[in-house]
């Protein structure tokens, strides 16, 4: 297949972090009524990772590998030919973060993932991203939505306790 990707040239002009996870969180619904589009997206996204530079543009397209395999999971079930089964997307955004350094929003996205895994690293994420949305009001609109609360407390309040 060779057809345009919307979602690559939104990723292409360097959105804000928050804007690539509504575009890959949208890019996975579409993905699900054809799925050939979705492992070619998939593919590309892999491609780009895996060719990318050992800085903060190689590490957006590191994050944006990540976090589409991870929101393949969520949505596909488990009937259905998955093409980021065996990809272990968290890995990928960790990897993201770490390069990228401090990034709340990336933060904010692996809260998401580790949302329902037994992982300890998730109040971490939390904590991390609730510290950035200080001074990124967008961010901590998505925090408050996703979490439920107002307040840091309140959004700590709501997490699970440690596993």
């Amino acid at each position: 297949m060779n057809r345009p990707f919307p979602t690559l040239a939104i990723l292409d002009s360097n959105p804000a972090v928050l804007v690539r996870m509504e575009t890959l969180r949208r890019a996975t619904l579409y993905a699900r009524q054809d799925p050939p589009s979705a492992k070619e997206l998939l593919t590309r996204l892999r491609a780009r990772a895996t060719e990318a530079p050992e800085d903060a543009r190689g590490a957006l397209a590191w994050f944006d590998f990540g976090y589409l395999a991870e929101s393949y999971k969520q949505w596909i079930g488990k009937n259905e030919l998955n093409p980021a089964s065996v990809v272990d997307g968290y890995a990928w955004v960790k990897r993201a973060i770490q390069q990228r350094g401090d990034d709340p929003e990336m933060e904010f996205a692996a809260a998401i993932i580790t949302l329902r895994s037994s992982n300890d690293d998730h109040r971490d994420h939390v904590q991390k991203a609730m510290a950035g949305a200080k001074t990124d009001a967008l961010l901590a609109q998505n925090l408050a939505s996703r979490f439920g609360g107002e307040t840091v407390s309140a959004i700590l309040a709501a997490q699970p306790s440690e596993r």
